[in-house]
């Protein structure tokens, strides 16, 4: 019996660390893209875990207004809405309340992100074939109504 309990374990921990967004990324401001007067952020860090058969997100950003803002969430990957626990007020046009994973395949998860019931953002996560950058291509609306798209790149640190 403890030997399939450890085979179960070790499965479960290859299976997790396979998964090509877990890991700690950074964004790289020189390859990401913002339009002037479009939500940008200044920089951007993110550490994505394995959370059952879900991910858990730890962010740390500063808007392109210099709002930092630090937040969690947890989500199933496939669409249920999950709220995000933020350690201070969150500010700024690209603040959510509530996120939506959806994995469409090994590489690629649409983010859909909320406040309040408003539409702030819908993204296309796409980790490379090389497992070290992860392209966001978002398209959103300003909190007055306006749309915009921007790329974010962040490179794997761990």
């Amino acid at each position: 019996m403890r030997r399939v309990f450890l085979f179960l374990v070790a499965v479960t921990v290859l299976f997790a660390a396979t998964d090509p967004f877990v890991g700690t990324w950074k964004m790289d401001t020189d390859r990401s893209k913002f339009t002037r007067g479009d939500p940008s952020f200044m920089f951007a860090t993110l550490l994505i875990e394995s959370a059952g058969g879900g991910l858990k997100s730890t962010a740390s950003a500063a808007d392109g207004d210099g709002l930092a803002t630090d937040f969690t969430f947890n989500c199933a990957l496939d669409g249920t809405p999950c709220r995000t626990i933020a350690a201070t007020a969150m500010r700024g046009s690209s603040a959510v309340d509530t996120i939506l994973l959806k994995r469409e395949d090994d590489h690629t998860i649409i983010a859909t992100g909320t406040n309040n019931g408003k539409l702030v953002y819908t993204d296309r996560r796409v980790v490379s074939s090389d497992d070290k950058t992860l392209t966001v291509h978002r398209a959103g609306r300003t909190p007055d109504g306006r749309m915009y798209e921007s790329t974010i790149v962040l490179s794997r640190v761990r």
